[in-house]
């Protein structure tokens, strides 16, 4: 449902919100290294997002990437418009052009259903609840290595 661009920028703008909380600026390099994303993608991703206002950055030494608002103000749902738009959440799950509740596709209801409810779910969810989430150890955004009993 969400592009890759979505899904890398939810993850990094929440590894800044984890380190903004602590007054830390992050560079490109560092999140791309610690969520093993690809910088180059990930610095037209952010700085799309400067520009469009959802998070902020400072050049030089002790610059980086950081939140100009609380993590609490940006909802998951601002990530997703300022990127992808809503387009997803209003076309039909099997492509019709004229699909509605008037006049719906056999999937209409249930897509329907899916979607309001994960915008609803992105509406009221915050990076502020992502950073939270992965500080109490329920969560996490980089990849676990297993390490397995020696043997």
């Amino acid at each position: 449902m969400l592009s890759k661009t979505t899904e890398y920028a939810l993850r990094a703008i929440v590894y800044i919100g984890m380190n903004d909380a602590v007054g830390h600026k992050v560079g490109i390099k560092e999140i791309a290294r610690e969520l093993e994303l690809p910088a180059h993608f990930m610095g037209k991703i952010l700085q799309d997002l400067v520009r469009k206002g959802v998070i902020a950055s400072v050049k030089g030494p002790g610059g980086g990437f950081f939140l100009h608002r609380p993590a609490s103000d940006i909802s998951i749902l601002e990530i997703v418009r300022t990127i992808d738009g809503l387009e997803s959440f209003k076309r039909c799950g099997m492509g019709m052009k004229e699909c509605s509740d008037k006049h719906p596709c056999p999937l209409h209801n249930d897509i329907k259903a899916y979607r309001d409810h994960l915008l609803k779910v992105f509406n009221t969810k915050t990076v502020q609840d992502l950073v939270d989430g992965i500080n109490s150890g329920k969560y996490f955004i980089t990849n676990v290595h297993e390490v397995g009993p020696e043997e």
